[in-house]
């Protein structure tokens, strides 16, 4: 008799939640986002960090055209001296399979240690990534067979003023399309596209995962799970798939792994898709897909 009266009220507590969420978004016009789904989970945030499969560099005036793969250092140089043809790039790529094809990526970074120079200093000199288009590895690419890019840049980043540091560039918007499967994963180019024109072209040393100094690629994603929201808000901002809020006073109950905490002192929160219940302006209440940031 117990069991049957608490399923009772379980359904009965299940049917006034899904009512009074469609009562309030139907009499509040703040609501952002309300909708009725059939998945129900959260998502916890994690960085994974990935080392290189491949890194070489390539070189145009190298006569002997042969692969640099097991080198422990990469060159970037540019194009134009006191003649054309001096032109040096890097390759490199990661495997980055483990991560679900369904994840939210918050931010991707490329790193790479800048541990030397030559001929002249390359401070502030900005070197280019270009996403790479067809297959290749660093035990045969070469000047002359190497792989096709992208006719655009990525993104660019300036050399660092000292040596010994590690030089980044954000590649966001590449893994995403990567980790969707929109584009095929084959990794970077880099290069230097600034016309220097003149003798002694400013040469750029990178570590390579033969060294010491292994280059490496920082993703932060949003990993499913599940919870319960119950409280204040504010600040609240949709952007495609992903809303984001601070919690002004904030009941949050995690099912797996099981938490329960009250935030109330501005923590951002992150919901991703829709839900069971209501997101206003100014208040939440319901089963979300959501986590801390």
């Amino acid at each position: 008799m117990e069991n049957k009266l608490l399923s009772k009220n379980l359904v009965i507590g299940l049917i006034i939640l899904f009512v009074g969420a469609s009562i309030v978004s139907g009499i509040n016009n703040d609501v952002e986002s309300v909708d009725v789904i059939n998945k129900i989970g959260t998502l916890n945030i994690g960085t994974d960090t990935f080392y290189p499969i491949d890194d070489t560099f390539i070189d145009k005036p190298d006569g002997t055209n042969l692969p640099r793969g097991d080198y422990e250092y990469m060159i970037i140089q540019n194009e134009y001296g006191a003649t054309p043809g001096w032109q040096i790039d890097s390759l490199i790529t990661f495997d980055i399979s483990s991560v679900p094809s369904d994840s939210i990526i918050l931010s991707a970074e490329l790193k790479l240690y800048y541990h030397q120079w030559y001929a002249n200093n390359p401070a502030g000199r900005q070197l280019n990534l270009y996403k790479i288009t067809s297959d290749w590895d660093e035990e045969t690419a070469t000047w002359n067979n190497q792989p096709s890019y992208a006719s655009q840049p990525t993104t660019s980043s300036p050399v660092p003023s000292s040596t010994g540091t590690w030089m980044e560039w954000d590649v966001t918007e590449d893994i995403k399309d990567f980790v969707s499967g929109q584009e095929t994963n084959y990794g970077w180019k880099v290069t230097d596209e600034n016309y220097w024109g003149t003798f002694d072209i400013p040469q750029t040393f990178f570590r390579t995962k033969e060294s010491s100094y292994v280059p490496y690629l920082e993703i932060e994603v949003l990993v499913p799970h599940m919870a319960f929201l119950f409280g204040r808000i504010e600040n609240l901002n949709t952007e495609g798939d992903l809303t984001t809020f601070d919690a002004v006073r904030l009941r949050y109950l995690q099912f797996s792994p099981f938490s329960f905490n009250t935030y109330v002192s501005g923590e951002e929160i992150a919901v991703i898709g829709s839900g069971l219940g209501i997101i206003t302006t100014g208040f939440a209440f319901g089963f979300f897909n959501s986590g801390l940031l």
